[in-house]
């Protein structure tokens, strides 16, 4: 069973106030090739804009990108998982819940996002290994 934390990439966490604008958010998100904003009011986790709440939050309704702030738009009471969950409980929790970004949290402060995609790749590089070991395995 593996942690969280040999999965988290050691990056900055990219968070907004929610006063930011959905245009502020949208370019941080392309800046840094990311598909979520962590929301911050001060140093407490106040939700997360993903590019899914871009889309059925603000496009699809006709907001406008400009005038509408993360406060409006974005996901509330986001659930959050611990560096030391196991990799499996948070795909699990992520499949029960329809997300697809949980902030991951280490001594009460946020160390990352887990995406759906990072983990379907962490899933895909184990089962590589396991493959070659049964192979290496076999053949000896």
């Amino acid at each position: 069973m593996s942690h969280l934390k040999s999965l988290i990439r050691k990056a900055e966490v990219i968070t907004l106030p929610p006063t930011a604008s959905v245009v502020e958010a949208g370019k941080k998100m392309t800046e840094h090739n990311i598909g979520s904003i962590v929301v911050m009011e001060g140093k407490q986790l106040a939700g997360i804009f993903t590019e899914r709440d871009l889309l059925n939050r603000v496009v699809s309704p006709g907001l406008d990108p400009q005038k509408i702030t993360l406060a409006q738009v974005m996901s509330k009471n986001v659930r959050t998982v611990s560096v030391n969950d196991s990799v499996e409980a948070v795909f699990n929790k992520m499949q029960e819940t329809k997300c697809r970004h949980i902030p991951v949290v280490e001594d009460s402060k946020i160390v990352g996002v887990v995406t759906m995609r990072s983990i379907l790749e962490w899933l895909t590089d184990q089962m590589k290994e396991e493959n070659l070991f049964l192979k290496n395995y076999i053949q000896s």
